[in-house]
């Protein structure tokens, strides 16, 4: 009976935890379990907008190219109408969503600040030259003073 009794409390153990990692588990799948979150996964964004109240980021300047395959771009990030320096860019991104080919991605680095709240990025299209077309550059930035990571994305048109 001690047996029996350890095995019924071992599956209960485990139950009370698999339920307990529940929401952790949906979360990484891209579920909503707050509705009032928003859901801050940088694929397919293509909005000006940034996540998080009264931030903007918009195209500073048309892209220009670089060494071969190379595209730097630049993003002014806003709040409330005035510039945003000073902040730690700690993700970035550039796809093809905005022409329907979200997979599609290539390496990006933050390249700095210049002038104040202006973000540069360099894009590697790859020896051949850019795939023409819309892509997204997305990034996600820690502002001194702000608690959540503040995430949006500008459409840039680069050609071949």
């Amino acid at each position: 009976m001690t047996y029996s009794m350890s095995k019924c409390a071992l599956f209960t153990g485990l139950a009370l935890v698999a339920i307990s990692a529940m929401p952790a588990f949906a979360d990484g799948m891209s579920m909503k379990m707050d509705p009032k979150m928003p859901d801050t996964k940088m694929s397919g964004m293509t909005a000006p907008k940034a996540m998080s109240t009264g931030y903007q980021f918009e195209l500073a300047a048309p892209p220009k190219s670089a060494a071969a395959g190379k595209n730097i771009v630049s993003i002014r990030m806003m709040h409330d109408g005035k510039p945003v320096s000073g902040a730690i860019v700690i993700q970035s991104r550039a796809d093809m969503g905005p022409s329907g080919m979200a997979g599609h991605t290539v390496p990006i680095k933050s390249i700095g600040e210049k002038p104040p709240g202006t973000y540069s990025f360099e894009i590697d299209n790859g020896p051949n030259g850019p795939m023409a077309g819309n892509w997204a550059v997305s990034f996600s930035a820690k502002v001194q003073g702000v608690a959540e990571t503040i995430t949006g994305s500008v459409t840039v048109k680069l050609k071949s």
